[in-house]
């Protein structure tokens, strides 16, 4: 009887397959960029740069955004915010928002 490669076989690319939970909080922020941005919808701000970290509001799409910078993350590059309506800072997941996030890197 001949069995099939196992589904969890090694990949051919060094990290492929490989979830990387970040760090929470992450503090490695300052604010380097002037600009806003606005969020694509209801979208979760964090205490670092990962869905497995504590969300600590949720800004919406009618809400204003500092930027302050921005990092590398879970899933792509995160910024760093400060929501102008609920006073909350914390990380959004750059393909949430509008304008693709900060353009300075922390």
């Amino acid at each position: 009887m001949s069995l099939a490669p196992s589904a969890l076989a090694a990949p051919d690319e060094p990290g492929a397959g490989v979830s990387v939970r970040a760090a929470c909080p992450n503090n490695n922020w300052s604010d380097k960029d002037g600009g806003t941005d606005q969020s694509t919808g209801a979208a979760n701000t964090r205490t670092g740069t990962g869905t497995n970290c504590t969300s600590v509001g949720q800004a919406q799409a009618s809400h204003v955004l500092d930027l302050h910078c921005y990092t590398e993350g879970d899933g792509g590059t995160w910024s760093h915010i400060r929501n102008t309506v609920t006073g909350k800072q914390g990380w959004i997941k750059d393909s949430l928002l509008v304008n693709g996030g900060s353009i300075f890197h922390c």
